[in-house]
């Protein structure tokens, strides 16, 4: 496999092109080692054009259509309602592979779209996919997309599509996340400090979990345990505030994304 096209350039599919091109390079020329060239869709003109103009291997494609005859892997990333007209412009090969990255839009679905019957691949990018970090959904499993994905940061394949879609469930979580260290911080700002200052500190503070987990193998469970001692702050915090009713609370919002998702699928 030497050119992947993807059609749609939005945030996520320009996040998959950077850490792909930056992974893949030699050091030697910046070229990439492994041969891979991209084929864009013209359909966000000034995104794809940026990307062209910046990666070297890079270039924007005449049409969608341009996209898959240069192609030998296809990245479908546009949005769940656009999929329908975009695939229908589209003759797309069986020999083709065709990675889908369009939320909650389940295999079968894709498949009446391709009537020729290519083979579909489903992912879940997220954005650290641009740093190589990002530990990407996949169903069902597949060798070239997993060598791909191996590239970004690695993958989890799914069993089956109930699953994929609790991985998709998951990743609904992420303001919540920035959510929580804003609720940090306007305690702060409460108590005195100025906004910046405020926020400052716990962007410090936080960084250095995430590069925690970045480096560490170690269960998170036991993170959990490292970063408390018995009668401690970090204990009581966790014990008082992440007690059994917002625990519970978590899992049951993580429920009815779940069920919102497949609802979808």
């Amino acid at each position: 496999m030497s050119t992947i096209g993807f059609i749609g350039v939005g945030e996520i599919a320009s996040a998959m092109v950077e850490g792909l091109s930056a992974g893949t390079a030699a050091e030697d020329g910046g070229r990439p080692e492994h041969g891979l060239q991209f084929v864009l869709s013209p359909r966000n003109a000034e995104r794809a054009r940026h990307l062209a103009d910046t990666i070297e291997t890079a270039e924007v494609a005449e049409s969608n259509q341009d996209v898959v005859d240069r192609s030998d892997l296809i990245v479908l990333a546009v949005l769940p309602q656009q999929a329908a007209d975009v695939l229908g412009d589209l003759d797309i090969p069986a020999e083709k592979t065709v990675v889908s990255a369009v939320a909650g839009v389940p295999t079968d679905e894709i498949a009446a779209l391709l009537p020729h019957g290519s083979t579909i691949v489903r992912i879940i990018p997220l954005p650290a996919v641009r740093e190589r970090k990002g530990v990407t959904a996949m169903f069902p499993a597949d060798h070239d997309v997993e060598a791909l994905l191996d590239v970004l940061g690695g993958s989890v394949t799914a069993e089956d599509e109930t699953k994929f879609s609790t991985l998709s469930a998951v990743t609904a979580t992420m303001s919540a996340h920035f959510a929580f260290l804003q609720t940090i911080t306007a305690w702060l700002i409460d108590k005195g400090w100025e906004k910046a200052d405020a926020d400052h500190f716990i962007r410090g503070q936080f960084v250095g979990l995430g590069t925690t987990l970045d480096q560490s193998e170690a269960p998170i469970a036991d993170l959990v345990a490292a970063h408390e001692t018995t009668g401690g702050l970090n204990e009581m915090v966790n014990r008082d505030w992440m007690d059994e009713t917002n625990r519970a609370n978590l899992a049951a919002t993580l429920d009815a994304v779940f069920e919102r998702v497949t609802k979808t699928d």
